[in-house]
């Protein structure tokens, strides 16, 4: 009896334990984003989105319900009164883009939330801690009158300093000035004790906020790029804490941007108009007494030290001319004029609704050495978008004058600026600082950023102090979610590259240089989105991309095709004025895949609904007037072949442009059932059977068994155009045309390089992956990086004699970098999949390539972090799997490999997983009486 008692006292205590540790391990959620953003000050979608990661490590563990609740306060939060929003207990488990549906949310309104789960096992977590969003601006009314305001008239003096000499081959130097850069100012009064305090700014092109002397926020080139007669972003600053009882002064200093760029490339049509701005404060008292301050007539406004500014040409500051205190209260601006009040340029305003601008990384210069014509020449070790900082001392009115590039004349003592496009833009980048003569001065530009590695430094007193110099590489803010690692260096060094040239390029949008154009090429985006999705957080990004691709339809004419112009179809340049004609069929295929991108990688469906009648009618267009027997003729083609002779393409256009609208419509397929629209999936899927049929009628060589090219056979394997009994042999064709008629080096332009190592590997052919990727000579990635000692990728490349010049070409190009998505989805091996998009499932397919040792590859994705280590020891592979909560995950081995149990496919819930794999030599997976294993 005794005994009994004891047992039962045991298994008491024991499960109480149990219990007592699994309610310890349920922790609660976090990382809580409104729209993607952490915290934002306003969100204008009529439907913010809500969504949260699990904090829990268990295997298995997952998301079944969830509860929601919204307040106007952080103390009814806090006291458990949702009054804007219970949600319940909602069975489900949906944790990202979780709609909000409580009460009616109006313009400026806080809200404060938080949630809880229930995990697997009925247990729920603990809540979150407190998150906010503010709702923005969200009726014109709620401008409280707000004007736009500019200034009035051009006070500059005729100096120099003010223009720069706007030169183009073949056409007369003509010194040009740009728009003066405005300061504009207002005085008012705080009454009272101040709860909350918000400015809500619009100052094209660029502007920067002051309150009481002090700059708000740590953006940069503040608004993002849009085109603005169709809408510009404002952005918006808690300046709360810059406030004082009494006499204060708000301040906005502008610059030029891209809105009143008038002095590169065609000035006459580029420009929108001159800098301007819209503002509203917003001061809630703690009484509740309310107080706005508005842009209008009141203010006033006068030019200061930027006497010059344009976002390819640079900047020169004065910094003589100074005006201190000019936006503290109290300043004398008897002098300064009143404003001149405009019309506004854009059709709405709407919230900022991406990270900002900011200096993300310091760069510091590695080298000095003497410049041909005088001066000195820095050494950055690393081409790089953003600017120069100086830490100089002069005497009063000396110039120190910095131009930029991305390369060095032959010689190495003279800058080569060919490569920054002044062909087309008609300058160089040069910033210029005028010294005030008051000990150590510190200065960087505001209005401009350049894409450069090298700086030529003239009036300079002395040899330059390294130390006295620092870059700044400034991009959107976008969180990095993605790393990978390897044993082997040379492919570390291709996926650093990669990197460097993605964030060089993301300034808002997603650029096809930082030092030339600057523009968003609607082709360059379909071929390196995937690497900068699965690199960076490009979920908000994405949405605003998409967005403006949709506005760009029917702005552009045709450009040297046979298509009509179209409202259907969109500018080749999604953003601004230099559209540069009508999409081609390739190139606009962007409208479909960008919102695609941010579905898949992110599982963002509203992006898809609000796309989906511009992704229809682009689709339609193509059907009505681009194809002809299922093909589509016209094209830009398989863009910067080695070599790139646009000319003499080795793979017809047809071929690009057929495959990639097949693809296109396999995408619109699985999109419309995610939208159920059922109509719309029937007629994708009998278009795409139609256009596969003649793609294979037109292009596949029965003689050779093949496409024709290595492009060809890449896009028709992955993109599952070839018939099923034709794989092994178009596989068997790309390795023939890699290994003999290429003697082992690739030849694809931007479209095949993007999928050919991942094609290869899927295909069993991870060897000449690892052939390609082992060579030195050209054409290959390594040429660039061994033997070029390229730190970005080039626009193209040529077989290089010591001395040759790059010529016009750009070195810094993200479409180049689209081959490195196969770091992550191939050789890593973590795959998002379309039926459960986002990584809610995960796919592991990873390549063990020949004689690399080991590797670690990790995305973290909304769900979590997910992650893919092997390494290979002692005949074995062994394989470490993370899958994060709420996920599950397939593994599949890789072409000739089993797991330890026989099987080559596992199905995984989230935890980590060790797993152990074998090589197959002579047998069927599971017959192991008749299995020679080796490692």
């Amino acid at each position: 009896m005794l005994r009994l008692i004891f047992i039962v006292a045991w298994w008491a205590m024991l499960t109480a334990c149990q219990i007592a540790a699994s309610e310890t391990a349920v922790q609660s959620p976090d990382r809580l984003t409104c729209e993607s953003l952490v915290a934002p000050l306003s969100i204008d979608a009529a439907v913010p989105r809500l969504s949260w990661e699990l904090n829990d490590s268990r295997r298995g563990a997952a998301q079944t319900a969830y509860r929601v609740l919204a307040a106007s306060s952080r103390k009814n939060l806090d006291e458990g009164k949702g009054d804007l929003w219970d949600s319940g207990t909602v069975v489900s488990d949906q944790s990202v883009f979780v709609p909000y549906q409580g009460c009616s949310l109006p313009s400026f309104q806080d809200v404060f939330w938080k949630v809880r789960v229930k995990d697997q096992d009925g247990i729920w977590t603990p809540w979150s801690k407190t998150a906010i969003w503010r709702m923005g601006v969200l009726n014109s009314k709620d401008w409280k009158n707000a004007r736009w305001i500019g200034l009035n008239g051009d006070p500059r003096d005729n100096s120099s300093l003010t223009e720069r000499t706007f030169a183009k081959p073949n056409a007369a130097p003509k010194p040009t000035r740009t728009f003066p850069s405005p300061l504009l100012r207002k005085e008012f009064r705080v009454g009272g004790p101040v709860k909350k305090a918000t400015a809500y700014v619009c100052g094209l092109g660029y502007f920067e906020l002051y309150v009481n002397g002090a700059k708000m926020g740590d953006h940069v080139l503040d608004p993002v790029q849009t085109s603005y007669d169709q809408y510009a972003c404002y952005v918006t600053f808690d300046i709360t804490a810059a406030l004082n009882k009494g006499r204060n002064a708000v301040g906005l200093m502008l610059g030029n941007g891209f809105y009143g760029q008038n002095f590169a490339f065609q000035p006459f049509r580029m420009f929108y108009g001159e800098p301007l701005a819209v503002a509203l404060l917003r001061i809630e008292y703690e009484d509740g007494a309310m107080n706005t301050i508005v842009t209008g007539p009141d203010w006033k406004g006068a030019t200061g030290p930027v006497l010059f500014d344009n976002v390819y040409a640079g900047e020169t500051y004065d910094a003589r001319l100074e005006i201190p205190g000019w936006s503290c209260a109290g300043f004398d601006d008897k002098k300064w004029e009143p404003v001149e009040v405009r019309t506004a340029p854009a059709k709405r305003l709407a919230a900022q609704s991406i990270p900002p601008m900011k200096k993300i990384r310091a760069v510091k210069p590695v080298a000095v050495s003497p410049a041909r014509n005088g001066g000195w020449i820095l050494d950055m070790g690393q081409n790089m978008t953003g600017w120069l900082q100086i830490r100089v001392q002069g005497s009063s009115g000396r110039e120190i004058r910095m131009r930029f590039a991305e390369t060095l004349m032959p010689g190495g003592d003279e800058l080569d600026t060919l490569t920054t496009g002044t062909y087309v833009t008609g300058a160089d980048q040069t910033d210029v600082y005028v010294c005030n003569g008051d000990g150590i001065e510190v200065w960087e530009p505001r209005f401009t950023y350049h894409g450069f590695r090298y700086v030529q430094i003239d009036g300079l007193p002395g040899k330059p102090d390294l130390d006295n110099f620092t870059g700044w590489l400034v991009r959107t803010d976008v969180p990095r979610i993605g790393r990978f690692q390897c044993s082997d260096p040379l492919l570390n060094t291709f996926y650093r590259v990669s990197m460097w040239t993605l964030e060089d390029n993301l300034q808002g949008i997603l650029t096809d240089c930082p030092a030339r154009e600057r523009c968003e090429w609607m082709g360059d985006m379909v071929f390196d989105g995937e690497t900068a999705s699965c690199s960076f957080d490009l979920s908000a990004f994405w949405r605003k991309t998409s967005a403006d691709i949709g506005l760009s339809r029917g702005t552009a004419g045709p450009q040297k095709t046979n298509l009509p112009k179209d409202v259907r179809a969109p500018a080749n340049v999604a953003v601004g004025r230099r559209a540069c004609g009508q999409a081609r069929p390739d190139w606009g295929m962007a409208a479909i895949m960008v919102p695609w991108f941010d579905y898949l990688y992110y599982g963002d469906l509203r992006t898809v609904e609000e796309a989906w009648p511009a992704m229809q009618g682009w689709m339609a267009f193509l059907e009505e007037h681009g194809m002809s027997d299922g093909i589509i003729e016209e094209g830009y083609g398989d863009w910067c072949q080695p070599g790139s002779r646009h000319d003499v393409m080795d793979t017809p256009v047809a071929l690009t442009s057929t495959a990639l609208y097949y693809q296109g419509l396999t995408v619109m397929q699985t999109l419309a059932d995610a939208l159920g629209r059922d109509a719309d999936r029937r007629h994708c899927a009998a278009l795409a059977a139609t256009v596969r049929s003649a793609f294979n009628r037109h292009f596949h060589n029965p003689s050779s068994g093949d496409y024709g090219t290595q492009t060809g056979n890449a896009l028709a394997l992955s993109f599952g155009l070839v018939p099923d009994d034709l794989r092994s042999r178009v596989g068997q064709g790309l390795k023939t045309r890699i290994l003999t008629n290429h003697n082992g080096h690739h030849a694809c332009g931007i479209m095949g390089h993007r999928y050919l190592y991942t094609v290869l590997n899927d295909n069993g052919m991870s060897d000449i992956t690892r052939l390609l990727w082992s060579q030195t000579d050209w054409p290959s990635p390594g040429y660039l990086t061994e033997t070029m000692k390229m730190t970005t990728w080039l626009e193209h490349s040529r077989d290089m004699a010591k001395g040759d010049r790059f010529g016009g070409i750009s070195l810094n190009h993200p479409m180049q970098a689209g081959f490195s998505a196969s770091f992550y989805e191939s050789v890593g091996g973590i795959r998002p999949d379309p039926e459960c998009p986002g990584f809610k499932k995960i796919i592991f397919q990873p390549c063990f390539l020949p004689d690399l040792q080991w590797v670690r590859t990790e995305h973290r994705s909304l769900y979590g972090l997910i992650s893919s280590d092997w390494k290979k020891e002692d005949g074995w592979v062994l394989w470490t799997v993370t899958v994060p909560p709420n996920t599950t995950a397939i593994a599949d081995a890789p072409q000739g490999w089993r797991f330890a149990d026989g099987t080559t496919r596992l199905e995984l819930v989230a935890g980590s997983y060790k797993l152990k794999l074998l090589k197959r030599r002579c047998c069927e997976i599971g017959d192991r009486s008749r299995c020679n294993i080796s490692g």
